[in-house]
């Protein structure tokens, strides 16, 4: 069975998120739900995809929700597309569940 940890993987330089982004949606929330078919993390933000707005809300957000400095936080591929991987650097993959879990009650 597919969970929110298989959306977190860590390699040599830090841990990869996989994320898919709706941008320019009215929800409030940056978390909005698991896909275990795309096995990543479904994240809705407000800005629009123009010029890296919604990039920098995705960045300033998980860096916020990870209590990590943006500039810890990449987009490693899929910078131009809803389906994104970000790299956070200077934290392990287990404080990275710990932090999400909230956003996923069981």
């Amino acid at each position: 069975m597919e969970s929110l940890e298989d959306a977190v993987t860590e390699d040599g330089t830090g841990v990869i998120l996989a994320i898919d982004v709706s941008p320019a949606s009215g929800k409030a929330g940056f978390f909005t739900g698991y896909d275990p078919w795309r096995r990543s993390i479904r994240c809705a933000v407000r800005s629009p995809p123009s010029r890296g707005r919604a990039n920098r809300e995705i960045i300033e957000s998980l860096a916020l929700a990870m209590g990590i400095p943006a500039a810890s936080v990449r987009i490693i591929s899929g910078a131009t597309q809803s389906r994104k991987r970000v790299r956070l650097e200077g934290i392990t993959r287990e404080a990275v569940l710990k932090r999400l879990r909230p956003f996923f009650p069981a």
